[in-house]
């Protein structure tokens, strides 16, 4: 069991959440099930690590700082929510809800950014996140068949997409991005040169 106390913690999602996000959230769950299967990973450790990524995605950036103080996580995520809620998702998860599986820690602390060496489930949380249903961009039909087979490659268009976009905003991109891009791109090279 992952969570002792599912209830209490799907009633915090129910009341943190908006809509919106609580529908994306149920489609991130279903479409890290349907990559788990294909690529004979945990679905149970999926579905929780998929349902509950965004719990604190609807937190201002005042309630996120609140948190990232008191899980003791990096200042660098101070007043960026856009990051920081997958960090104190993980926090919350840990030291609210009793989540002790690092795996699934791992995939909701890393959902927005990726790291170098992630695991099967944070890798397919991460995919599940950008091309869950209810997503509306022109490449997620073909995204989400080329996921089935090819995770590290739709991974890797994921990342690059990430990396694009935040370069075109004049922005620098999240070192975690750039090193979990770097280590599956040389994972797909090796797999190619085998």
């Amino acid at each position: 069991m992952i969570c002792t106390d599912k209830d209490r913690l799907e009633a915090f999602m129910l009341h943190n959440l908006k809509k919106k996000r609580y529908i994306h959230s149920l489609g991130v769950e279903e479409m890290a099930v349907r990559l788990a299967k294909a690529h004979s990973a945990d679905k149970d450790k999926a579905a929780f690590a998929g349902r509950y990524h965004d719990i604190a995605k609807c937190f201002s950036d005042e309630v996120l700082n609140c948190f990232i103080r008191e899980f003791g996580i990096s200042d660098e995520y101070r007043d960026c929510q856009a990051l920081a809620h997958s960090k104190v998702a993980e926090g919350l998860l840990r030291y609210e809800f009793g989540v002790e599986d690092e795996d699934v820690l791992a995939a909701v602390a890393g959902h927005t950014t990726g790291r170098d060496g992630m695991s099967l489930l944070e890798e397919i949380v991460y995919v599940a996140d950008a091309i869950e249903d209810n997503r509306n961009y022109p490449e997620l039909k073909r995204l989400q068949e080329q996921a089935m087979t090819d995770l590290d490659g739709a991974c890797v268009f994921i990342m690059d997409y990430t990396i694009d976009l935040i370069r075109s905003q004049g922005r620098i991109p999240d070192n975690d991005t750039i090193e979990a891009r770097q280590y599956i791109s040389d994972r797909i090279t090796r797999r190619n040169n085998d």
